[in-house]
């Protein structure tokens, strides 16, 4: 395995490098999207900064070498996310020099050794149980990730409603045969398409949020969030009649703040949309 001492890996977009410096070759296994991990942080971080890290440090008075536990799917901060990927392209007992290029050019350097896979389930042999507390460990760690990291939080939830996705219908899931029942995986793919909406609000991609909140028309009682987030794209899209609609799905919901808000909100929009329109046609006609 000498021929594999300096080979390195690039994720250019990502800005992620990592480049072989030792080996004590044991096995070709490498981590894998649901793998739990035991690895080594060899020396000080360069130019962590203030960036959070569960794992990297850059304190001159740490010793070295530092060793971890780590499962996949459960960074909360983009460093560690990072972290995550750089072990998934690692052989067991490889040392590596590692790096994260952040979009200002800054090189966040350090060096991991990977030194024993716990675990190593392959995702595509799971069964509908385990893809289901993969799919939520993942959800958990995008809310988390949510309000300081929303791009990090959407990568997230479309990579546990892509799990689910191909259960579907989840009718047909029963505990008996599958270890889990359909309502409880429809239940969480539906938060997840709540929570994608959430981020494409954020990104004002509202024909994303119509897309990713259709269960709503089909669903007997679906969530206030879902509604709102909903309402909310017809609103920013000028679809005011059914921005209403919508929001009358809820009960009594002139007496919750946030909808009663967006009620007036449209009402306002809609009222100047037609006199707009009524302005357009008498300049037209006159």
């Amino acid at each position: 395995m000498d021929w594999y001492i300096g080979t390195e890996w690039k994720d250019e977009k990502r800005g992620l490098c990592k480049k072989v410096l030792g080996l004590q070759f044991e096995d070709m296994a490498k981590p894998m999207a649901a793998s739990t991990v035991l690895f080594s942080v060899n020396n000080k971080c360069a130019n962590l900064k203030d960036r959070p890290s569960k794992y990297l440090e850059s304190d001159e008075s740490s010793t070295y070498p530092q060793q971890h536990t780590l499962e996949m799917g459960t960074a909360i901060t983009p460093v560690d996310c990072y972290v995550e990927m750089l072990l998934q392209q690692i052989m067991l007992g490889e040392t590596a020099a590692c790096s994260i290029t952040s979009k200002t050019g800054e090189r966040i350097e350090f060096e991991l050794k990977l030194e024993l896979i716990v675990k190593n389930p392959q995702v595509h042999k799971l069964n509908a149980a385990e893809i289901y507390e993969l799919a939520l460990r993942l959800k958990e760690s995008g809310v988390a990730m949510f309000k300081r990291y929303p791009k990090f939080a959407f990568d997230y939830f479309a990579r546990a409603a892509k799990l689910l996705i191909t259960y579907k219908p989840f009718d047909q899931l029963t505990k008996k045969s599958n270890g889990i029942n359909g309502t409880t995986v429809e239940a969480l793919f539906v938060q997840l398409q709540t929570n994608l909406a959430a981020c494409m609000l954020q990104e004002e991609r509202y024909e994303h949020v119509i897309y990713h909140t259709e269960f709503v028309e089909r669903a007997e009682s679906p969530t206030e969030k879902s509604i709102y987030r909903r309402a909310l794209a017809y609103y920013h899209m000028k679809e005011f009649a059914k921005a209403q609609a919508t929001i009358e799905r809820v009960h009594d919901y002139e007496e919750k703040r946030d909808f009663s808000k967006l009620r007036d909100k449209i009402a306002a929009s809609w009222k100047d949309s037609k006199a707009h329109y009524k302005e357009v046609v008498q300049r037209m006609f006159s």
